[in-house]
């Protein structure tokens, strides 16, 4: 999938995408950063638009398209920004673009400010992780080329964006997630039906276990474990399993203690603030799981009317889910806003095209 010309996935009609002159700062690898920036006056909703090359930042509101911000290195091909998460301070925000030189850039979240970004070791970029402090970052190498083959995890010092290391982690790692005390990474190796237990300092492995019963082979995965998130108090990892149509919770030491079923091939989930509920998006049918964390039963399945839902964020106080959905070759993506106590869709608009991660920035972080 690397080096797609910029009609590879979409015909030429959709990608008349308007994009901004949106004017920010020229650095190179390892920039550093200046003093005090300032917290969002407001509340920010990110999705990264993979084949326009882009990030939209939309009012969480309703969903209006505030401002677009270009990742856009290779004027003839797609770099696709893939991933996109917030600093816990809320200062800053950090986007993965995949293709071409894989790189992570930093922005301060006042203004959209491009303050850093630098050139992974890797062969391709997922999503981002961070530590609680926000220090550091984990980015795997999601490689779909080399299926059996073992991929990294870059890690980097978010504060200079210095690489730090780039472990051998497993097949097809796509999402590392940090547990909220920092002291443990879990990594979910897609392509090799397991997920590993990383110490967040030291990088040495803790732990690595199945994510299903009967694991396939490297690069035949039976389950697929895509993408992950911690409970709150760090007691649960719950893991969306793309091929079963699940999303399974281990406890710390790998142990299963539920299994949920959710729609069919889950991609990203959240969980709220305050622990309650778990937020899966179901790329196969276009649809969310509101699943009640404490009895992992799914407690609505919300049709959002859109291809292909991808991302999951939400807001601060646990009353939204804001969803990305890729769209489809003859469709642009969209964002949608779902209500997750009555499970109804309270916005939808067109945004972007293959329209992928999602991160939400409440007011004064």
């Amino acid at each position: 999938m690397r080096g797609r010309g910029r009609d590879a996935r979409f015909p030429a009609t959709l990608l008349l995408v308007a994009v901004a002159n949106v004017p920010i700062a020229s650095c190179s690898s390892g920039d550093s950063l200046r003093d005090g920036p300032a917290a969002p006056a407001g509340p920010r909703l990110y999705v990264t638009s993979g084949l326009t090359d882009e990030v939209l930042r939309l009012d969480p509101e309703d969903g209006s398209i505030v401002g677009r911000i270009p990742t856009d290195r290779r004027r003839d091909e797609v770099d696709e920004p893939h991933g996109v998460a917030a600093s816990p301070d809320g200062l800053h925000w950090y986007v993965t673009v995949s293709h071409g030189e894989p790189t992570l850039w930093k922005y301060e979240t006042e203004g959209d400010r491009l303050v850093g970004r630098v050139s992974l070791p890797t062969a391709g970029a997922a999503r981002i992780g961070i530590t609680p402090d926000g220090s550091r970052g984990f980015v795997p190498d999601y490689d779909r080329s080399r299926p059996g083959e073992y991929g990294r995890l870059a890690v980097i010092d978010l504060r200079d964006l210095e690489v730090e290391g780039t472990p051998l982690v497993c097949a097809g790692p796509h999402h590392a997630a940090a547990d909220p005390e920092g002291v443990l990474v879990a990594v979910a190796c897609s392509l090799g039906d397991e997920i590993v237990l990383l110490d967040a300092t030291t990088l040495e492995e803790k732990g690595r276990f199945p994510a299903g019963e009967e694991p396939g082979a490297p690069g035949h995965p039976r389950y697929r474990p895509l993408n992950l998130a911690w409970s709150p108090d760090g007691r649960t990892l719950y893991a969306g399993l793309h091929l079963a149509g699940v999303v399974r919770a281990f406890n710390r030491e790998g142990r299963v203690v539920g299994t949920a079923v959710v729609g069919d091939r889950p991609a990203q989930i959240e969980v709220t603030p305050d622990g309650g509920t778990v937020v899966v998006a179901n790329r196969g049918e276009a649809s969310v799981s509101i699943v009640d964390a404490a009895t992992l039963t799914e407690r609505l399945r919300v049709d959002v009317v859109a291809a292909h839902p991808h991302g999951i964020a939400v807001d601060a106080e646990g009353r939204r889910a804001f969803v990305s959905c890729e769209g489809t070759p003859e469709t642009f993506g969209r964002v949608v806003a779902v209500d997750l106590s009555q499970g109804r869709v309270l916005w939808s608009v067109e945004a972007g095209a293959y329209t992928l991660g999602a991160a939400f920035i409440a007011a004064g972080s």
